[in-house]
């Protein structure tokens, strides 16, 4: 015969008590992502001749260019450091929002979920 938990739920937390902590944690991880979204994020390359700034949103905000750096028979140079610049910033981006969700999913993997 199964026992009765007087209407408790898992680990004896009542059930309306757990929807509660599930919704504080949506609403905390929300917080969290946007707080993140307006952030901007700066990366340099090439020794600070080329930097880039993206938003955690992972919106481009803008690029600097030192004027040595400009030379016009290297312009494929030039192209890569921007590249790189960029990718720096969005990958600074994408580490802070993965540190910061990870608060809330304890490490795990939940695709999809930012």
């Amino acid at each position: 015969m199964a026992k009765k938990f007087g209407g408790m739920g898992m680990g004896g937390m009542a059930p309306g008590n757990m929807m509660k902590q599930i919704q504080k944690m949506q609403q905390d991880m929300a917080e969290a992502q946007q707080a993140i979204e307006e952030k901007e994020f700066t990366a340099s390359v090439g020794g600070g001749v080329v930097s880039a700034t993206v938003t955690g949103a992972r919106k481009l905000v803008s690029v600097s260019l030192q004027p040595d750096v400009v030379d016009p028979e290297d312009v494929d140079m030039l192209q890569d450091l921007v590249v790189s610049a960029v990718n720096a910033a969005l990958e600074q981006a994408e580490n802070e929002m993965n540190t910061s969700m990870s608060r809330f999913t304890g490490g795990m993997s939940l695709p999809g979920l930012f």
